[in-house]
């Protein structure tokens, strides 16, 4: 008989009415659970503590496995879709997930968008295993008349492949004309406006984003309005931001993003002008070295953090990219030519640091509050 001092017995005496059996059972073995309930039954209140100090020594025993099985399970994280419903603000909701989809960490006040332009094979070769490690998705703009045609392009083979990894093809002409040099022709700036989407659709692709080439165009009543029959939206340049309201362009001042003014001009950005900037390094006094660079880049995708807190999106950079090299003679001998390496280190700045990678195709655009928002990526 196992002797309990009278104080704990009392104790255990006060408190024992409130065992729960279905934690025991959970952790004695069977046999025990029922000399327990036999003891309770008896009311043989020293023999149900035996039974109780006998289970607390077998699921001491046991620890050391359960603590095992806690450290091998792994927790499921799901992460909650992007808001697919325009706020009357012109701004879209990322929901908290505390961690970055592709890794890192994230507030979900952090959003990028990056395409290609121009069809290069390097984009394929180099930046798209870049992406890849990091499961980024980025929208390639297709010159379709250059693919194929020679080897530092891609060819049809490459952009289904992009296709069917989840990037984002869109139109970028037939041959890249300058198009306010084919304004006057109506038939030439519907072929490479609109048989741009045709020759992409019989490629499979279909394409709802138009890039205007060199972003000429966007101020032109006759080439946007080619453009808005057969494209939802089009991106041009040049600014580090763009406003899903439109309304943080100090020096061209807008309500929203409405595509004519009262007077019926243009506005500055809209649904056939979203703003982005291109990579570029050269200039008339200096050329940027890939460190001087990668420093701009970075106050670059930062720039938005004083717009967009609380996971409510205002104002999303958008970089547009076009051919990469493993040569620094070639990165000082053209503009918007970037370095592998270089941009191998942007991308794992975004990474490492929590930013979100949307496509252009996930920007939606609402013709009542005319706002741009972000689509849902469930």
């Amino acid at each position: 008989m196992i002797e309990v001092p009278n104080v704990i017995s009392q104790n255990l005496q006060t408190y024992s009415i409130r065992i729960k059996f279905s934690c025991l059972k959970s952790l004695l073995h069977p046999l025990l659970i029922e000399m327990f309930l036999s003891a309770s039954r008896n009311l043989s209140f020293q023999y149900l503590i035996a039974i109780i100090i006998i289970g607390i020594i077998l699921v001491i025993g046991t620890m050391p496995g359960l603590i095992s099985n806690m450290a091998l399970s792994k927790p499921s994280h799901k992460h909650k879709p992007l808001s697919n419903m325009p706020s009357s603000s012109g701004t879209s909701s990322i929901a908290h997930s505390g961690t970055n989809p592709v890794g890192g960490s994230s507030s979900g006040n952090k959003v990028v968008m990056i395409g290609f332009d121009d069809s290069y094979k390097s984009q394929f070769l180099y930046a798209k295993p870049i992406l890849d490690q990091y499961g980024f998705k980025a929208s390639f703009f297709e010159v379709c008349t250059w693919i194929g045609n020679t080897s530092n392009r891609q060819t049809w083979q490459d952009v289904a492949a992009l296709q069917r990894d989840g990037m984002d093809i869109e139109s970028h002409t037939m041959t890249h004309a300058h198009l306010p040099n084919v304004i006057s022709s109506p038939s030439r700036l519907n072929y490479e406006i609109g048989g741009s989407k045709q020759c992409l659709a019989n490629h499979g692709v279909n394409a709802t984003i138009f890039g205007y080439p060199l972003n000429l165009g966007s101020d032109s009543p006759t080439i946007v309005n080619t453009v808005s029959k057969y494209y939802d939206l089009a991106r041009s340049g040049s600014a580090p931001l763009m406003f899903l309201d439109c309304k943080g362009y100090t020096k061209q001042p807008q309500n929203d993003c409405r595509t004519y003014s009262a007077d019926g001009t243009l506005t500055y950005a809209n649904r056939y002008n979203i703003k982005s900037d291109s990579f570029r390094h050269i200039y008339p006094t200096q050329n940027l070295s890939p460190s001087q660079e990668y420093k701009i880049f970075v106050q670059r995708m930062n720039s938005q953090i004083p717009y967009n807190s609380k996971g409510e999106i205002r104002a999303i950079p958008i970089i547009t990219y076009h051919n990469l090299t493993n040569s620094i003679q070639d990165y000082n001998n053209m503009a918007s030519t970037i370095t592998v390496d270089l941009f191998a280190q942007q991308m794992k700045f975004l990474h490492d640091n929590g930013f979100k990678m949307l496509v252009l195709n996930q920007l939606g655009f609402d013709p009542t509050k005319n706002v741009f928002y972000i689509k849902s990526t469930s």
